[in-house]
């Protein structure tokens, strides 16, 4: 098997196994309750799984951005060659505050919040202002990967060299190949 090859089906096995790590990794995040910051701080103090969950998590992203680098890799001619590259530059600026809002919340997020549940009564108060500082944090840097008004540069490059892949290969429209005229009965 030839470099490129490897590239691409060890590309699309990270993407794959990073897609379900992550979403493993969602769906059993525990739920932090809404409007009430001593229930976060204890649902993070007390979860047995939170720092694993987090690191299976980032493990994830990981594998997902090596994913998208053998995508990128695969498009290299021509105006979607272009785009590819933009899209890998912008997915790897969004891995990376990805990570750093994973890092946050399962590590950062955790031991603040430990150290709230050990506090003396008299300094929970400031233990817990601390704690909701880094979630502050974490909520801004979601923001910038979901915020619709600021919308996805990854998105965007992705539609517009999906765009550049049909026109430079001779069909607009659809980003999947439509069977040629000829072969439709008449």
């Amino acid at each position: 098997m030839n470099a490129s090859k490897a590239l691409y089906l060890y590309g699309g096995i990270a993407a794959v196994v990073g897609s379900v790590a992550g979403m493993i990794g969602n769906l059993i995040h525990p739920v932090t309750p809404m409007n009430d910051p001593e229930g976060v701080a204890h649902v993070i103090a007390h979860s047995d799984s939170w720092f694993g969950i987090h690191f299976g998590i980032v493990i994830g992203i990981s594998l997902m951005l090596g994913g998208l680098v053998a995508l990128s890799r695969s498009i290299s001619d021509g105006p979607a060659g272009a785009l590819s590259h933009l899209g890998l530059f912008a997915a790897t600026v969004g891995v990376t505050v990805g990570l750093i809002l994973v890092t946050l919340d399962g590590v950062a997020a955790r031991q603040l919040a430990e150290q709230w549940a050990v506090a003396p009564a008299d300094q929970k108060p400031v233990a817990l202002q601390v704690m909701l500082a880094n979630e502050t944090v974490n909520f801004a840097l979601v923001s910038l990967l979901t915020s619709p008004s600021l919308g996805s540069p990854t998105s965007y490059l992705d539609s517009l060299s999906r765009l550049a892949t049909s026109i430079q290969s001779g069909w607009a429209g659809s980003p999947w190949p439509q069977a040629p005229d000829q072969s439709l009965p008449r």
